[in-house]
């Protein structure tokens, strides 16, 4: 299965509708940034939305395509001999010299904790030979994570007039990249350090420009959040990435886990210094505070089933491929969710086991929340197939060649049993003439 193929079956897995069910009492909330958005990271779903499709400079938060695609596609333990050309890309470094060398895996964390751009043309010049190249590599990776409303020129992020992206991009890529475990444990790393080279005598000793993080310089400036006045670190940050240039402005993408099914994405654009951070923490205040996670299936578990129609009739069961869940607000009622089924057409055997099948579709006041594939429960392999599932069919009424069959048996065993009567009383008659 190619890596596009894999992309696109988990796009498939889990399509939530990208608009919010619920947005009202959020967008009382006054943010700052010119576009932002809030989504689950698990399922997808949007919370909230402020102008997400508006296409905007990212900054640095463009690093976070750079990484996931180094991540997926390099060995983290290579090494990687620094070309003539990366040491001068300009803004944040970690002060790499040409000829040095140093390991993917230390040019991925310089990238995502010490945001550095000497780091990030290193590592496209390595994957794909020149920027331009890697671009093209960015743009059709992004395209097939969901973010087709962008267009990035460049690995780290610094102004390129046509270096662009969305709100609800930047969220469906840093939605795929932290499904990565080696992903997550970067971003949530405070410190790390670069061993010595054969350039450089000292280690390197990089931390972690996430304000969220306690212990980060500027985590303990306060910001206003529902009235009060709160740190900007934050118990329940997982990452990601901050950005800034004077087109760009302040941009961050924060990621925050409350427990396993309640993972929550922010992306903020265009706004000013740590107004950024109070952007972010709105949000996620919104989802941790006043909104619950509703689970509608489990993985695996049966949703629904269909009898298809062949010489032997299937009946065929509809599991949920993943877990399928909702963030609804507290006072919402969850039975009011209806369920549609909608089956593969012209569906034939054999299917296999986990073959896509249908879909699943989720209303609340006709409205669709979202929709997931269904697939099958079990490999089923023909039309004379005989398990537990045909048992269960309904009863159907038998034909003129049944009924003929019967009367048959019926005659025969009548003429046996008068056969057997006459017979007792032949010896009868005998045993009293004697």
């Amino acid at each position: 299965m190619t890596f596009k193929t894999k992309v696109l079956l988990i796009i498939l897995l889990i399509g939530l509708i990208s608009k919010p069910i619920y947005a009202d009492s959020l967008e009382s909330i006054e943010l700052t940034g010119e576009s932002a958005i809030l989504i689950n990271s698990n399922t997808g779903q949007i919370l909230f939305s402020k102008n997400s499709e508006l296409p905007l400079y990212p900054a640095s938060t463009t690093k976070i395509l750079t990484a996931i695609i180094a991540i997926e596609d390099l060995n983290l333990e290579d090494i990687v001999t620094i070309d003539s050309e990366s040491p001068y890309a300009g803004g944040s470094h970690i002060a790499l010299e040409v000829g040095e060398q140093l390991t993917v895996k230390d040019l991925i964390y310089g990238l995502m904790i010490a945001s550095a751009n000497d780091s990030a043309e290193a590592l496209a010049r390595f994957h794909s030979g020149t920027i331009e190249s890697f671009a093209k590599v960015m743009n059709e990776r992004a395209a097939s994570m969901g973010a087709v409303n962008s267009n990035f020129e460049n690995p780290h992020g610094l102004h390129h007039d046509d270096h662009v992206t969305t709100a609800y991009d930047l969220a469906q890529i840093s939605a795929y990249a932290m499904k990565n475990e080696t992903f997550r444990n970067i971003v949530k790393t405070l410190r790390y350090e670069i061993p010595p080279t054969n350039k450089k005598d000292e280690t390197r000793y990089l931390n972690s420009t996430n304000s969220m993080f306690f212990g980060i310089p500027g985590s303990n400036i306060s910001i206003a959040v529902d009235g009060k006045q709160v740190p900007t670190s934050y118990d329940f940050a997982t990452g990601i990435k901050r950005g800034y240039t004077d087109m760009a402005r302040s941009c961050f993408v924060g990621s925050a886990t409350f427990d396993e099914s309640r993972t929550y994405i922010s992306v903020v654009l265009k706004t000013e210094g740590h107004l950024m951070y109070e952007d972010t923490r709105k949000m996620f205040d919104y989802a941790e505070n006043y909104t619950k996670t509703v689970v509608l299936a489990e993985p695996g578990s049966k949703v629904d089933q269909i009898v298809i129609n062949t010489q032997k009739e299937t009946l065929i069961t509809g599991l949920a491929a993943s877990r399928i869940s909702i963030d609804l607000p507290l006072d919402l009622d969850e039975n009011l969710i209806e369920k549609k089924i909608i089956w593969q057409p012209n569906l034939q055997l054999p299917i296999q086991e986990n073959e896509i099948i249908g879909i699943v579709e989720y209303y609340l006041n006709a409205q669709l929340l979202l929709k997931t594939n269904l697939v099958s429960d079990a490999f089923y392999s023909g039309e004379n197939l005989i398990n537990e599932a045909t048992t269960h069919l309904p009863h159907k009424s038998p034909t003129w060649v049944q009924y003929g069959i019967k009367l048959l048996i019926a005659l025969l065993l009548w003429r046996f049993i008068m056969t057997f009567i006459n017979l007792k009383k032949i010896k009868y008659k005998k045993k009293n003439a004697i």
